[in-house]
């Protein structure tokens, strides 16, 4: 099947879901496509099974979407390159400290508790699921997306500033967090690699330091070149550049690509913020990384509802997730406690969080596509565990996302 004819299903599906929610359904467009493309999922699965002949071709072009390829390794780089363009640097810079807390150690401490978590409730539905694999799952569910986040607050008039930039932000370092502890994990469990901290400690300098330092690199070089471009095109040209070339080269180095777009993206925004490039040009960049980042989100939340064809869903994959989304929330909330809790009294301060935003920031924890996209990019992981893994993505979208408005609303004032 032809990448174009793919690209043109993937295209008319989203443009559909996107008109009727727009015309009837009026929901936040982030569970409106989920649920659209759920039900054609669904729709095409039934008609293949009861008519093969009639919808086969539909439903082949569908199952062979590689959506590993499709998140990992093109929709992630430009989306995260999106955000960091436009996340206000000003406001991050101010809550940089819980940020990197919360996208290191909260990361770790949801992994563990997750992961333990889920071999008990497994052994209780009578699926006993090895410890190391559950703690990969621990790992690739753990992380809050920032591109399910950041649509949601989309449709989120006048959302708590504060709360924006400490969810996004999080939300924009974690997966580098996460995709070192998948790594490491996976290495331990299918390898039989035996790790030691010293070798886990020069991954995380390798990864987090040298994406850094590239973002960097990338981020004023490109800006540097905006400066003198005169041509709102030709300015475009070298956005697109640098996110695309970034993302490449950091793979090709063995550094966080994650961490390097979000840097550059911040880098870049930070310099069009403070009008160190012609008015035109910061008005062309920004709107057209707003349509970019409308549409790869627009894209993403379809492919996540279209691979309910790829997954098999059994009825004791719906029951441990529906489970387990209770337990990734409580180790999402424990993750942003313990941390505040234990610098606080190291530092002997006051908490970040109070009760009430602790809970915001947990409702907050949104799980998006990466966590899909990375379940279905280990070999050997097995397939319960890709649907339980599916489950929780719709269920946090759908329950999270859907009733966040709601929670800002009760919660947001102390």
């Amino acid at each position: 099947m032809h990448f174009h004819e793919l690209f043109a299903t993937l295209v008319l599906v989203t443009a559909l879901a996107s008109y009727i929610n727009d015309r009837f359904l009026k929901l936040p467009k982030t569970i409106a496509l989920t649920i659209i493309s759920i039900v054609v999922a669904i729709c095409v699965s039934f008609i293949t099974r009861n008519y093969p002949h009639s919808v086969q071709p539909v439903y082949e072009m569908v199952k062979s979407v590689d959506f590993k390829t499709a998140v990992l390794d093109v929709m992630l780089g430009y989306l995260l390159f999106a955000s960091g363009l436009h996340v206000n640097s000003i406001d991050l810079r101010k809550e940089i400290a819980p940020v990197v807390y919360l996208a290191s150690l909260g990361v770790v401490i949801s992994t563990f508790l997750t992961g333990y978590m889920l071999f008990y409730v497994g052994h209780f539905f009578g699926i006993p699921f090895s410890l190391g694999e559950c703690l990969i799952f621990g790992a690739l569910i753990s992380p809050t997306d920032a591109i399910a986040v950041l649509g949601t607050f989309k449709s989120i008039p006048n959302p708590p500033q504060r709360l924006k930039t400490l969810i996004t932000g999080e939300g924009l370092f974690n997966d580098a967090g996460a995709i070192l502890m998948l790594v490491i994990l996976s290495q331990v469990v299918y390898e039989n690699v035996h790790l030691t901290v010293g070798h886990v400690v020069e991954s995380l300098i390798m990864e987090t330091g040298g994406g850094i330092l590239l973002g960097i690199a990338v981020g004023i070089a490109c800006s540097h070149l905006l400066k003198k471009a005169k041509s709102p095109e030709v300015a475009t040209l070298l956005s697109i550049a640098a996110s695309s070339c970034g993302y490449v080269i950091a793979n090709r180095i063995h550094v966080s690509g994650v961490i390097t777009m979000v840097v550059a993206g911040l880098i870049i925004g930070g310099y069009a913020k403070k009008d160190h490039f012609r008015k035109e040009t910061t008005l062309v960049l920004n709107n057209f990384w707003e349509l970019i980042d409308e549409i790869l989100n627009a894209f993403l939340f379809v492919l996540i509802g279209l691979a309910m064809i790829n997954i098999e869903i059994t009825h004791s994959a719906i029951m441990i997730g529906l489970v387990m989304i209770i337990v990734v929330f409580i180790a999402r909330l424990m993750s942003i406690w313990a941390p505040d809790f234990i610098l606080g009294t190291i530092l002997r301060r006051r908490s970040n969080f109070s009760c009430k935003k602790s809970t915001l920031l947990a409702w907050g924890g949104i799980r998006g596509g990466l966590s899909i996209a990375l379940a279905l990019s280990i070999e050997n992981f097995p397939d319960s565990l890709v649907a339980i893994t599916y489950v929780v993505v719709l269920a946090s979208i759908l329950l999270q996302g859907g009733s966040f408005k709601w929670a800002i609303s009760k919660l947001s004032k102390e």
